[in-house]
């Protein structure tokens, strides 16, 4: 048992599958809740994990950051999910924000014959391709959240309203608590992508017939032009948002939905004899992957960005 916090929603009807979803680094399930919500009234079983270092799951220890936590994320992860994979037959579909996003790959290949998608918000995997974060970065990371936490939940709120004006207010409470739940010691080692290979994990599952989505923006995200080249030459699909920054699913709400929507009709279809089944997109609907859609115009950010660990 690895006492990882979940968060269960059920679907409205027959369920279509079981959805996973797994939250970048210092954030939780909570503060994905609208998105989370939105998807259990699409016909999924949501099943939101916070892994280890987030919201009320255990704590690191040194033995286990010395084991690379990029890894133990991953383990933590399957572990949870035995039961769930037990006793559950139908479509399973997984998703991840940045460094959840790379758990969530990991997973998948692991799971590669029981998966039936993944989509990914600007998932944190670098270039060249290595499992280890630059420390200094890590630092520069740990610095900002002990920052944060010498602030008053209202301040950081304000804070991140001014460095990111698209962000919904829904989530913004849920967020500014997450300053308080993140494992300071994860962050600090910051280590938090698993050490297959993203290459390897995204060939794996295309390999397998498992469509990759990745969702990304255009403003500080992970994403690069060559992250992008080399996903589609892996059989993945790319989804750019004009403006929209490493956070696509708060800067363009309605417009991510619709972009995870049209992937999810697409290739784990709601049954149409099930009560309170959603209605499909129309294909003339769908986004198109690859491509670029943009959101309102909005303010860049500040010179020298914002300090964030993904």
């Amino acid at each position: 048992m690895t006492g990882l916090h979940t968060c269960w929603l059920r679907a409205s009807g027959r369920p279509r599958g079981t959805l996973i979803a797994l939250p970048g680094l210092a954030e939780s399930s909570e503060a994905m809740l609208p998105t989370l919500r939105h998807w259990s009234g699409r016909g999924f079983d949501v099943l939101g994990i916070d892994p280890r270092g987030h919201a009320t799951s255990p704590r690191w220890t040194p033995d286990l950051l010395s084991r690379h936590a990029g890894d133990v994320i991953v383990e933590d992860i399957l572990a949870t999910l035995d039961d769930v994979l037990v006793a559950r037959s139908a479509p399973l579909v997984l998703f991840g924000h940045s460094a959840g996003g790379a758990a969530a790959a990991a997973v998948a290949a692991r799971l590669v014959t029981r998966v039936d998608a993944v989509l990914l918000e600007d998932p944190f995997w670098r270039l060249p391709v290595t499992q280890f974060q630059d420390q200094p970065v890590a630092a520069g990371a740990e610095a900002g959240l002990r920052r944060m936490r010498d602030m008053k939940p209202a301040d950081r709120i304000k804070e991140i309203q001014a460095l990111f004006p698209l962000w919904p207010e829904d989530e913004l409470q849920a967020w500014a608590k997450t300053r308080d739940d993140t494992d300071l010691s994860l962050v600090a080692d910051g280590h938090v992508i698993p050490s297959r290979g993203w290459t390897t994990l995204v060939a794996d599952l295309t390999r397998a017939g498992v469509p990759v989505l990745v969702v990304t923006g255009t403003i500080r995200t992970g994403m690069t032009a060559n992250h992008r080249a080399i996903l589609r030459a892996l059989g993945a699909d790319v989804h750019v948002v004009r403006g929209a920054t490493h956070f696509i699913r708060r800067d363009a709400r309605p417009l991510f939905h619709a972009i995870a929507d049209a992937f999810f009709d697409r290739h784990v279809p709601a049954d149409p004899a099930s009560p309170g089944a959603v209605s499909m997109t129309a294909a003339s609907e769908m986004p198109k992957s690859p491509a670029a859609s943009p959101v309102t115009p909005r303010a860049l950010l500040p010179p020298g960005g914002y300090s964030w660990p993904k």
